[in-house]
């Protein structure tokens, strides 16, 4: 199945980091990021800023909590944030051409928080690891 990710996130290009949403449960999500022309990451080199792993796994999150929404016919939340990072591991560069592998499990919430660890891979190479917390509000969510 194939989901408009307009519908399920709040971010629009060039914000919009992912490409499509791969799979989801309530225990974590799975999506691809084709590293294209125009990503506001990318540095003048080629390379994908580090930082956008993060913000690649905090996305991947809010794809997959945006179509459980869809699915309990409930609206996805209009917003939310990155609120914290915890041993993120950075591995490898990602390059403009590549494809993006993005995996993230719950792994428990705590009030407005919720705690993820994720992942970034590309063909099978692990880039980058560690512990996202995302904030989103009691009455955003779907």
């Amino acid at each position: 199945m194939t989901y408009d990710l307009s519908l399920l996130l709040p971010h629009r290009a060039p914000m919009l980091l992912l490409s499509r949403l791969d799979d989801f449960s309530e225990k974590g999500a799975r999506a691809t990021a084709d590293l294209r022309e125009g990503n506001p990451f990318l540095r003048p080199d080629g390379l994908l800023e580090r930082t956008a792993y993060a913000e690649l796994m905090a996305q991947c999150f809010a794809a997959g909590a945006g179509a459980l929404a869809r699915l309990a016919e409930k609206q996805p939340a209009a917003w939310g944030y990155l609120a914290a990072l915890r041993d993120i591991a950075v591995y490898a560069d990602a390059r403009c051409g590549e494809s993006l592998d993005i995996a993230v499990t719950v792994v428990t919430t705590l009030g407005p928080v919720i705690v993820l660890e994720g992942e970034v891979r590309s063909a099978k190479t692990l880039l980058a690891a560690g512990q996202v917390k995302i904030f989103i509000p009691e009455e955003e969510r779907g």
